[in-house]
């Protein structure tokens, strides 16, 4: 496959593989997004737009877990247990902070809206800052991608020919983490 057609992939179906990716979890994928919005392969305010979307609904649904499935369903999920532990203790002192950053924590993300749930967090206030929250974390990391971007192209103008490459395992790489993560996700780990 030559790279003008994983470029023609990405093109019809990046943004839906940014919605599926962050509603999983999806910082690589957004931060690769964003660079691809630099290279004008993907729009920068769709990639974060569709990072929004995927991040806030996924929330929602973990949120709604948490208040009507709670403990049993962090049974099933024994590698969530020490997540836990963790995100209570933040929660005791930090609740709206832990609410509006919890997608800035590695390895808390799913967690902590199931525990919000379970804790009684109310709905409004769960919503209103989980909707702030997804916002400022779509935007930071699509832009953090494009700022590399950015970076990444000074770079390349010494090394002008290795461009598509360099692209071509962006994408690669970039797939490769979310088979990896859908695989762990669809595993229960």
């Amino acid at each position: 496959m030559n790279t003008d057609t994983l470029i023609e992939i990405v093109q019809n179906y990046g943004y839906i593989a940014i919605l599926i990716g962050t509603f999983l979890e999806g910082e690589t994928i957004v931060l690769v997004a964003g660079y691809l919005a630099h290279e004008q392969i993907l729009y920068l305010p769709l990639v974060a737009l569709c990072a929004f979307v995927g991040s806030c609904s996924s929330d929602q649904i973990m949120f709604l877990i948490g208040r009507t499935k709670g403990k049993p369903f962090l049974e099933t999920k024994p590698r969530m247990k020490w997540a836990a532990a963790k995100v209570t203790r933040i929660m005791e002192k930090h609740e709206t902070l832990l609410i509006l950053g919890f997608r800035f924590l590695y390895g808390l993300r799913n967690v902590t809206p199931v525990m919000l749930g379970i804790s009684g967090v109310s709905r409004k206030k769960f919503i209103i800052l989980n909707i702030i929250g997804a916002a400022i974390w779509s935007v930071a990391f699509s832009w953090g991608g494009y700022l590399f971007g950015m970076l990444l192209a000074e770079l390349l103008q010494t090394f002008a020919e290795y461009a598509r490459i360099i692209i071509a395992a962006l994408l690669i790489l970039g797939a490769g983490f979310a088979v990896v993560h859908f695989y762990r996700a669809w595993k229960g780990h």
